[in-house]
């Protein structure tokens, strides 16, 4: 039989009031109407109701007795009401009161109670789940039926029964399927049996237990598609994501190339402070992650429009569940180290510096006659000439050559490498994470609550960052059609950057650089103020956050399958920052320095959804949504500067009490000047939008979908301020054919296609409406304010129009599952600043939607069980993406710069390096209108009309105009990885477990560090083994030391492959009935060791940190640490 349970509210009599006006209406059309107004249950046969037709009644106000006496004895019916549930049978059923109670246990394989397993009559809604015991128990208002049983990540199980049925034990089985899984997406979720986009995830369990701070950090190389790239070690440092390539020439102004993420619902954007330096993604602890989804094609994220161009990444946290309190603590300790220490360049290493820096120090003889250069064979040639230097100790023999006394201080421990400079610079780091979580509630409030404790000392002095944060997660249910989700997050961060902001301007080589000196041992060094070691600890650089989230939704069902929600949610934050910088770092003023700054933000949103889902006769299924939303952003900030505090030991500035500082001039300029600056400013935007989505499919065999959001937007140019992005996507799971019967090796297979829109807005608010700028007037000598930016009343967002098709394929009994897709994106009207024609005194360009570009690719992910019915199980991924970018027009139709029609956006031109140059007449020459020579590099000597390039590098000419310019460098390779992805394996034996992540990248264009550093200033090297230029004829490898260095040639470019062990993560859990012993009832102990190692064909030091938009390796990004960390997690 097939019964249907139709439930609103419980009830316990029939003496509700109801008021009923049908005419040749169906019996099931009446019942709805009485359910609707009553809210009582209705437990019937519907294979009998649907038969009975042609009802006309009337009644006004009436007691619901009376009218189902009415209604249902003209149709030969009956009815009672048993436990709030009206049930309807056959008139001569009514004399015999029949119900069953079924009760019984539900265990695992390994014979361990299973609690919240779904326990559910067919056919109804009637159901229970089972206690923490793995029992059941539910009293039936039938005599036979059938239940079934069900658990996330196993088989569902179907159990016939009567009234003679005894006590059921029943075990559940693990499902190898995940087609059941319940996929997150923009505005709800669906079954993935029904996902016809492309949609990849990673849950809570596959990300647990690594030392990070951002939950970013975690998905790197989990995910094909999604690159997500550590260009900095720093405690609280971001990461760069890219979905599916690049897609942003990163305009000032106009986007970063980050993705949208969602967090539960509330788009924010992830970005760095300028105030406190800090990922806004870093505020949320991943503890409280339950599962993350990244919308890759455009039919997924369309219907976020104008934000989606670079791909949504949506992240849902935990949830509170049915059931008595339990509580979960979670604490480990890291330790961070230095993957590898550079080589120790103190002592010898210096003295050869001077040394060969001395001896290279050679110059032709002039002739004064005929301006002719001769390289002197001789000390006595260069001594009769009194010109030219042959030995740079000896000089030309009449000059004195001062050599200086520290090459010889062999006594002296700095330059005997006796000091192992290192330690003062970097250090072991130490992480403490440690959080709390509380859940559990009844039917109608369930809560989750986390409570989080995150420190981290970076292996880098003076640098460290803090995090103390408490969710809480409230779900409500107040009446039986009203639904309410409460939302709070508070956080706080400190963090401290000395040295973050020292490695951008010193590269750490500079370390071992002699602190005690006013300079380094190499030639034209600048002063002390220029060393890294001296800025560490000295300056005072310190920051902090405060951020308030909170969102509230209602969702009210109006009927079967149709509800409203509506939702509003605020997100505040605030960063202060101050840095002070000592009198001993200036050499000009010797004054200190002291600034600060305020930065406020606060986000509002609002959205109402109307949403329907009906199955029409379990064939025809039907999905609507439609939507509208409206958010504001707000920033305020401050910032501040004062010069010439009372003491190095006062790190803030007040301007009342401190003495102005005095301008260092001469004669009569010398006056007294106060030294402080002061700027105020305030932007603001807002964006309403309207959005809609229809989903069909036939027996989830056979589906479509599409949907269309309209955005208006108050950056937008006025003359286009609304954006339209519709999305269309088909699929078609091919392996429930039946002409697909025989393939017993195909569990499942389904092909999809979508095409579809999105966009990227601009960051800047008045990017669009012109921009102006303080400005002093020359000639009337006052200050006034002048155009900075033209106004562009038709910029609007950048484009994408984007392809995806795709393959999904689960095989031999689910043992290997695969997912295939490829895309093609065009992104159109890229913002960019377009110069402006003729002379103009103000603004110099405008932005304009100008340039386009495409990512092509193709992805691969691939999930199988190696080892399935073993004593161990083995369960490896593995993903795979390749890129293909491509600049593909201009808005004059020309190559604009770097930007190369065909090429990558980030694209490497170099020189072609052909060596050095041995005389004059190899140097590329043109020609004045007076007719005097112009060399390349220096032009002419002022005082001998030569090159000065002899002993330098030899640039081609490769257009062969006799100079050599920017358009004589060619394209070389890209930064962006021609593959990447990562590999990962999962093995389980008994109570142990062993995860390891491996992330490659293959293929990625280089400049690599050490030429760079050979002629810095500011930098001790390795030079003892490097073969430099000292005279014509020279096989060399590098230019004659101490000259100017090219490093952009090809020479220098690597194309580097790297395969890194990012994660390894060992744990123990402790048998239940151990634990319980304890007075736990779960325990797990756990070792995990980051960034383990790497290998790379690259001569650098680690490729990860190096550019990805440049390839330039400078060395000042700060390096990746390796961590090992120890935890336990104990479950109460």
């Amino acid at each position: 039989m097939f019964f249907l349970l139709f439930h609103v509210s419980a009830k316990t009599d029939a003496q509700a009031k109801v008021s009923l006006e049908v005419e040749n209406a169906s019996l099931l059309d009446v019942i709805q109407s009485l359910r609707s107004q009553t809210g009582y249950r209705f437990f019937f046969n519907h294979n009998e109701l649907k038969k009975v037709d042609h009802i006309s009644v009337k009644f006004e106000n009436e007691d619901l007795e009376q009218v189902l006496n009415v209604i249902l004895g003209k149709v030969n019916l009956s009815y009672r009401v048993e436990h709030g549930v009206i049930i309807i049978t056959p008139a001569q059923q009514q004399e015999e009161k029949k119900h069953v109670i079924m009760k019984g246990w539900v265990r695992d394989k390994k014979k361990q109670p299973m609690p919240g397993v779904t326990v559910r009559v067919i056919g109804t809604t009637l159901g229970t789940a089972t206690t923490e015991k793995g029992w059941f128990y539910i009293e039936l208002p039938v005599l036979k039926g059938a239940l079934e049983f069900s658990f996330v990540g196993y088989k569902k199980q179907q159990v016939n029964f009567t009234e003679k049925t005894d006590t059921l034990q029943i075990v559940m089985e693990e499902d190898m399927s995940d087609l059941d899984e319940v996929v997150v997406r923009a505005y709800g979720s669906q079954n993935k049996r029904e996902v016809v986009s492309a949609i990849s995830k990673v849950t809570a369990d596959e990300m647990k237990e690594l030392p990070t701070a951002s939950l970013v950090n975690m998905l790197q190389g989990r995910l094909a598609g999604v690159n997500v790239v550590n260009q900095s070690g720093a405690p609280g440092s971001a990461q760069m994501v890219a979905i599916r390539g690049y897609n942003s020439l990163m305009t000032k102004g106009a986007s970063d190339g980050q993705p949208l993420y969602v967090i539960d619902g509330v788009p924010m954007h992830s970005f760095v402070s300028p105030v406190s330096g800090t990922n806004t993604m870093a505020d949320i602890d991943p503890a409280m992650i339950e599962s993350v989804e990244v919308l890759k094609d455009a039919a997924a994220a369309s219907i976020y429009g104008s934000r989606a161009g670079n791909g949504v990444i949506l992240i849902t946290t935990k949830k509170g569940k049915v059931g008595d309190a339990k509580f979960s603590a979670n604490v480990s300790y890291s330790v961070a180290q230095l993957m590898e220490y550079p080589l120790q360049l103190g002592g010898r290493m210096e003295r050869w510096i001077e040394i060969l820096q001395t001896r290279n120090k050679r110059d032709a003889i002039v002739d004064s006659k005929t301006r002719n250069r001769i390289w002197p064979t001789s000390y006595n040639q260069v001594y009769q000439a009194w010109s030219g230097i042959y030995d740079g100790f000896w000089g030309n023999g009449r000059t004195a050559v001062s050599i200086a006394a520290r090459i010889q201080d062999s006594l002296n421990p700095y330059y005997n490498n006796q000091t192992n400079w290192w330690k003062y610079v970097f250090r072991t780091g130490k992480i403490i994470n440690a959080n709390v979580q509380a859940t559990g509630g009844s039917e109608r409030f369930q809560y989750m609550v986390n409570a989080g404790y995150y420190t981290e000392t970076g292996i880098a002095v003076n640098s460290s960052y803090g995090r103390v944060s408490l969710s809480s997660n409230l779900t409500a249910k107040p009446t039986k059609k009203l639904d309410m989700d409460v939302r709070i997050h508070l956080s706080y961060m400190d963090k401290s950057r000395n040295s973050s902001n020292a490695l951008v301007n010193n590269r750490y080589e500079a370390v071992t650089a002699n602190p005690g000196s006013t300079s380094t041992l190499l030639a034209n060094a600048p002063g002390i103020e220029a060393e890294w070691l001296s800025k560490m600890n000295s300056i005072n650089d310190k920051a902090d956050s405060y951020r308030a989230l909170g969102s509230l939704r209602l969702q009210y069902s109006l009927f079967d399958g149709l509800s409203l929600s509506g939702s509003a949610s605020v997100d505040f934050s605030q960063g202060n920052s101050n840095t002070f910088r000592p009198s001993t770092l200036d050499n000009l003023y010797h004054e200190n320095t002291s600034s600060g700054a305020i930065g406020r933000s606060i986000g509002m949103l609002a959205d109402v959804l109307l949403k329907y889902k009906k199955s029409f006769n379990e064939m025809h299924n039907v999905e609507v949504l439609l939507g509208w939303d409206a958010n504001k952003t707000q920033n305020f900030g401050i910032s501040g500067r004062g010069k010439g505090g009372p003491s190095d030991n006062i790190y803030y500035y007040d301007p009342d009490i401190n003495v102005p500082v005095k301008n260092h001039g001469t004669g009569s300029s010398d006056k007294w000047v106060s030294m402080t600056t002061y700027r105020s400013d305030f932007r603001e935007k807002a964006m309403v939008s309207y959005f809609a989505r229809l989903g069909y499919n036939y027996k989830q065999r056979y589906l479509i979908e599409a949907t269309i959001r309209r955005d208006g937007s108050s950056t937008f140019g006025e003359n286009h301020r609304w954006a339209n992005f519709p999305s269309v996507a088909v699929g078609w799971a091919f392996s429930e054919e039946n002409f697909m019967r025989w393939a017993d090796w195909l569990d499942w297979g389904k092909v999809r296609a979508s095409y579809g829109t999105s966009g990227q807005i601009f960051d800047a608010e008045y990017l669009a409406h012109g921009l102006m700028m303080v400005y002093n007037d020359p000639f009337l000598e006052n200050n006034g304010m002048e155009p900075n930016k033209m106004i562009s009343p038709d910029l609007t967002w950048e484009k994408t129009e984007q392809y995806n098709i795709g393959l999904d394929l689960d095989l031999f009994d689910y043992r290997l599952k695969m997912k295939l897709d490829y895309y093609y994106k065009l992104t159109s009207s890229l913002i960019y600043d377009i110069p402006l024609p003729g002379n103009m005194l103000i603004a110099k360009t405008r932005t304009e939607n100008a340039m386009e570009l495409s990512n092509e690719g193709v992805e691969l992910e691939l999930e199988t069980d190696i080892l399935r019915n073993s004593a161990v199980l083995w369960r490896m991924k593995f993903n795979l993406a390749r890129n293909w970018n491509r600049f593909e027009k201009s808005y004059n139709g020309k190559d604009e710069g770097q930007y190369i029609t065909g090429r990558p956006i980030s694209g490497m031109y170099v020189y072609a390096d052909d060596g050095f140059y041995d005389s004059d007449e190899e140097v590329p020459v043109t020609w004045t209108i007076q007719g005097n020579p112009k060399y390349f590099g220096t032009g002419v000597h002022p005082a001998t009309g030569i090159s000065g390039m002899v002993g330098k590098q030899k640039l081609l000419d490769l257009d062969g105009n006799g100079y050599v310019n920017q358009q004589d460098r060619y394209y070389v390779g890209t930064a962006q990885p021609l593959a990447h992805g990562g590999w990962i394996n999962e093995l389980t034996w008994k109570n142990f477990s062993l995860n390891m992540l491996f992330n490659y990248c293959l293929g990625r264009s280089m400049i690599n560090l050490r030429p760079m550093s050979l002629y810095s200033t500011v930098k001790n090297v390795n030079i003892e083994d490097m073969n430099f230029w000292e005279k014509p004829g020279d096989d060399a490898d590098y230019p004659e030391f101490g000259q100017s260095f090219e490093v952009r040639t090809d020479s220098n470019v690597e194309k580097v492959h790297s395969v890194s062990l990012k994660q390894l993560t060992l744990g123990y859990d402790m048998s239940k009935k151990l634990s319980k012993k304890i007075g736990f009832s779960g325990v797990r102990l756990f070792f995990t060791a980051e960034n383990l190692f790497y290998l790379s064909n690259y001569s650098g030091d680690n490729p990860e940190v190096v550019d990805i938009y440049t390839g330039v390796d400078n060395g000042s990004n700060y390096p990746l640490p390796r961590k090992y960390s120890v935890g336990l997690t104990l479950n109460f």
